[in-house]
């Protein structure tokens, strides 16, 4: 596992941005929504979830901060202002590593599922001491994010 970003979620991900560009001289990739396919824990209910997000530069480690989803997994919930949520790897072998990580203790959160319903993309964890969230996302995404994340600020 490479760790390459720390997730924030936030209430405001414009203002965040704007705070973090003062006082860290951060820049940042555009603003995109996300329209992901999510299961959650083990229900086994498939659910629709936008978010907007964003990547600092430079990097790695890139900040991400994510839009508070009301209600949802990506919640600042009684937080408010911004939160730690997690901490993003690159993971060569997504379900061999969930699989080892879930028989050492570790609680599957969420994933991302395909059209057919198979994990694909992404699997957060939650680690049996706490702390954030451990976010695996698959190698093969790995050009895709890095394109939207180096691309023109």
């Amino acid at each position: 596992m490479e760790l390459y970003h720390v997730g924030y979620v936030v209430d405001d991900i414009e203002k965040a941005m704007a705070a973090l560009s003062a006082t860290a001289g951060r820049t940042w990739s555009e603003i995109r929504p996300r329209h992901l396919r999510v299961q959650v824990d083990d229900d086994p209910e498939i659910l629709e979830i936008e978010l907007l997000a964003a990547y600092s530069q430079p990097g790695p480690p890139y900040v991400e901060l994510i839009q508070d989803v009301r209600g949802g997994i990506w919640s600042g919930g009684a937080h408010g202002g911004a939160r730690l949520d997690h901490l993003g790897y690159w993971e060569a072998d997504l379900p061999g590593r969930v699989a080892a990580l879930r028989s050492a203790g570790a609680t599957q959160v969420v994933h991302a599922v395909d059209e057919e319903g198979n994990p694909t993309r992404f699997a957060y964890l939650r680690a049996p001491g706490g702390g954030p969230w451990l976010e695996l996302v698959d190698e093969s995404v790995k050009p895709e994010l890095m394109a939207w994340i180096e691309g023109p600020s």
